[in-house]
This record gives C-alpha cells, sequence and structure tokens, in this order.
C-alpha cells in the first residue's frame, strides 16, 4: 500500500526536519512494512494548491502559517480546494488555541513541530485516515438530523471520540451531556389533533436552548427521538464545570432534564463508558424532576 502524503511547510529547516522523520517513519516498526509513505512537499500556498489540484494526496501535513497564506485562512483554503484530504495541523506552541478551533472546524489533528517524531506521527496519521473515513461513511448517511439540524448520532459518536483522544493528549476535561426533552402531558401526541406537529416544535425549541447554552464550540447531536447530546471541551474562555453550571441554572421550566460525565485526562475511559455514565446519571435525573444537576 503507497500512502501520499503531501507536507505543506515554508521554513527550510522545519521542512528537511520534517522530510526526515517521515523518511525515518517509511517502514519504521511503528508504522507498517506493508505501508510505502510517498513524500511530496510545498513550500508555500500556492504550490500547495497546484499538488492538491493535480495530484492524488492520502493526507495533508500542513504548517497553516505558509509564507503566502497565515492561520485560519490558509485551512480555509484547503478545505475549498481539497475537502475530501484528512488534514493534520503542524504547529508552533504559541497557535495552540488556533490549531484547537482549527480542528473543531475540520482538521483531523494537530501535532506540535517540536514533539513531531515516528511514533505520534504515526498514530496522527493513522488516527486522521480512520476518522476520516468515519466521516465519510457518517456523510453518506446524512451528517444532520432533519427536523432539528444537530448532527445525527453516527457523526456524534465519530466527532465526539475525536475530542475525546484530544482531551487525552492535551489534559483538558471534556464533558459529555445526555439531554432529554421532557414532554408535558399537554402535549402527548397520541392524545392531541395535532400533537406531532406540536411535539416536532417542541424539539426544535429544545435543540435552540442547548446551542445557546452549549455554546459555538460545543458538538451537539440529536440521538434518539427526544433525546440529544452535548460534548464539550476545557478552554481559556470557559471550563466545563462553568458550562454545566450554565446548563443547571439556564433551564427552569422542566422541559429539558441533564445526565452528564467528565472525561478526566488522568484517569481516561472511553467514550463509550463516558455515554453510559450520562445516560445512568440522566436516568436518576429524571426521578428527581426538579432537579438539574449536570456536574456530578
Amino acid at each position: 500500500m503507497t500512502l501520499r502524503v503531501l507536507l505543506a511547510e515554508s521554513g527550510t529547516e522545519d521542512t528537511l526536519f520534517l522530510r526526515d522523520v517521515l523518511t525515518d517513519l517509511d517502514g519504521a516498526r511503528c508504522w507498517s512494512d506493508w505501508v510505502h509513505l510517498e513524500t511530496s512537499h510545498a513550500a508555500s500556498w500556492a504550490d500547495t494548491a497546484a499538488i492538491l489540484a493535480n495530484e492524488a494526496v492520502d493526507v495533508l501535513l500542513l504548517n497553516p502559517d505558509l509564507r503566502d497564506s497565515q492561520g485560519a485562512e490558509t485551512f480555509r483554503r484547503v478545505q475549498t480546494a481539497a475537502p475530501d484530504v484528512p488534514v493534520i495541523l503542524l504547529v508552533e506552541p504559541s497557535a495552540t488555541s488556533l490549531a484547537e478551533r482549527m480542528v473543531r472546524d475540520g482538521a483531523q489533528d494537530f501535532l506540535l513541530k517540536k514533539e513531531v517524531d515516528c511514533v505520534p506521527l504515526a498514530r496522527a496519521i493513522r488516527n486522521a485516515l480512520e476518522r476520516h473515513r468515519l466521516l465519510a461513511a457518517a456523510r453518506a448517511t446524512s451528517m444532520t438530523d432533519q427536523l432539528t439540524g444537530l448532527l445525527t448520532r453516527p457523526a456524534f459518536l465519530t466527532l465526539a471520540e475525536r475530542d475525546r483522544l484530544l482531551a487525552e493528549r492535551l489534559s483538558r476535561k471534556m464533558m459529555v451531556v445526555m439531554a432529554e426533552h421532557v414532554e408535558p402531558a399537554a402535549l402527548d401526541g397520541g392524545a392531541q389533533p395535532h400533537g406531532a406537529q406540536r411535539q416536532d416544535l417542541a424539539l426544535v425549541g429544545a435543540a435552540d436552548d442547548l446551542r445557546r447554552l452549549a455554546g459555538p464550540a460545543a458538538l451537539l447531536a440529536r440521538l434518539g427521538p427526544s433525546r440529544f447530546g452535548l460534548v464539550v471541551l476545557d478552554t481559556l474562555a470557559e471550563s466545563v464545570e462553568e458550562i454545566g453550571a450554565r446548563l443547571n441554572t439556564a433551564v427552569t421550566d422542566g422541559s429539558l432534564a441533564f445526565g452528564a460525565a467528565v472525561f478526566d485526562p488522568h484517569r481516561p475511559v472511553s467514550l463509550d463508558a463516558l455515554l453510559e455514565q450520562a445516560d445512568h446519571d440522566l436516568h436518576q435525573e429524571r426521578l428527581r424532576p426538579k432537579a438539574n444537576n449536570v456536574v456530578m
């Protein structure tokens, strides 16, 4: 198997170092003896765009700060030029926050240049290719729920696992929330002539409430008929505890019940375990309809 890797990097010393790492990675024990890396290099955005337009590329290693394009604009150009090519960002420590935002916007991963070596690079490439494959499968079955416009369950699970891996690597907390829309008896679809339509409007309203409460950086999905999923990461601007407190206090009409699990990077667990814990917490919350304790 030949894996075609494009390295987009303007710095001469960084280019030499990264090409050496890729050379060492080809056939290395941490990779696989049946994978051959075929590496090409672009020193500018113009060169990168030309290669993406004319050659097959399996993965792009991108320094967003190229000599003719910088920062998030570079990544947006990549998304426009080659939306089907998974991107791993190569950044300086000072650009970590920007890299996190670009991961949220669709990059598969990022590595600090000073930490690039065979093992972390091989892991990042494998994970990027696998997540990209899963996302492509999710898109094939539609990534968004037609009623609410939120992510579907397959897309949510793929992106939530990406965030869990990111939280573990960055030693950040992550909160997984299950939210259930609690249907008042008066809106019971089986008893009202327009009950189904009213229920749909109530679900759309609940989705809008969750968007407002969670903030733009959160993953938000409709997981079932009246069940929503939410994933948020600790950031410099706001901690998961602060987001949990906002969820606790903002919804006062009893229309949403919450359950949550917090990922501790020092004691990492699987996404399935987090979802199971959040679901259990939601069940306990439904037994206490007047309390909304999101973060335990």
